[in-house]
């Protein structure tokens, strides 16, 4: 992949023919529904609102985290409903800044499926004066077929003897274990590097350019990565499909890892 098969332009998007649009917004701590509501009070037209919660993530034991992966029937589903067909390109896009579109990508890479991401999401498009649209959009649903298992993954038992660059997404002092607002122990896992996925977001929350990118991953062997729930650290998963540089996510990441408690703790810078 390169950053032409991860990203599209205001542009590009504007002059498409087919697409199937969907729109992702999503915040941790939002209210149930708070995502929809912003988007039928504006979304980029023929746009179809995709929930994160609900048809990108299954919900089972903690140990499995808070955002598991969906199951492939969750998936067709959830996106047949949205008239997602698989014979058409995919674009996801959410608020500038934010990785719900990182997440969709990679489940929907994941499964198979044709998707890029709207580089700078609804704020780019906002920023040349196009318009929106409000309410629910036209949708005629399809039946799906999905394959997943098309990106890598690792488990906790490969996160913990991983041979290569382990990166931990989350923000410095979580990494640290000096705060932990979310999960039931703070620290990371023992050989993990702190790589914060806001440094994966450049002005508008665009994608860095190519260089920055790779800056940031210029580390030898396989590299992996993780975050609190499966869902920022899709972000760097991104940034390295743009470089076409191939990075494994954890899904269970943190939450998952510290509900085992089994598993051993770092703290520190290393």
């Amino acid at each position: 992949m390169a950053r032409d098969d991860v990203l599209i332009t205001v542009e590009a998007l504007a002059g498409l023919d087919e697409v199937d649009l969907l729109d992702v917004r999503w915040r941790l701590g939002d209210a149930d529904g708070a995502g929809r509501e912003r988007y039928l009070a504006g979304h980029i037209p023929g746009a179809r609102f995709l929930d994160l919660e609900s048809v990108l993530t299954s919900h089972g034991e903690p140990t499995d985290g808070r955002h598991p992966l969906p199951d492939v029937d969750t998936l067709e589903e959830g996106l047949g409903a949205l008239g997602v067909s698989g014979d058409r390109l995919v674009v996801v896009y959410d608020e500038a800044g934010s990785f719900a579109a990182s997440r969709a990508w990679w489940v929907l890479r994941w499964a198979g499926l044709n998707v890029r991401v709207l580089d700078g999401g609804l704020g780019a498009w906002t920023a040349q004066g196009r318009p929106l649209a409000e309410g629910e959009a036209q949708v005629t649903p399809v039946d799906l077929l999905l394959t997943v298992g098309h990106l890598p993954t690792i488990t906790a038992d490969e996160a913990a003897a991983f041979d290569g660059t382990l990166m931990d997404a989350r923000a410095p002092e979580r990494f640290r274990g000096e705060t932990e607002p979310l999960d039931p122990v703070a620290g990371h896992i023992p050989g993990a590097v702190n790589v914060p996925v806001s440094q994966f977001f450049a002005e508008g929350g665009r994608l860095p350019d190519d260089e920055v990118l790779r800056g940031l991953l210029d580390r030898t062997g396989p590299l992996a990565a993780y975050c609190g729930s499966g869902v920022s650290a899709a972000q760097l998963v991104l940034a390295g499909a743009a470089l076409d540089r191939s990075i494994a996510l954890y899904p269970g990441s943190w939450s998952a890892w510290s509900n085992d408690p089994s598993r051993p703790v770092a703290t520190g810078e290393h």
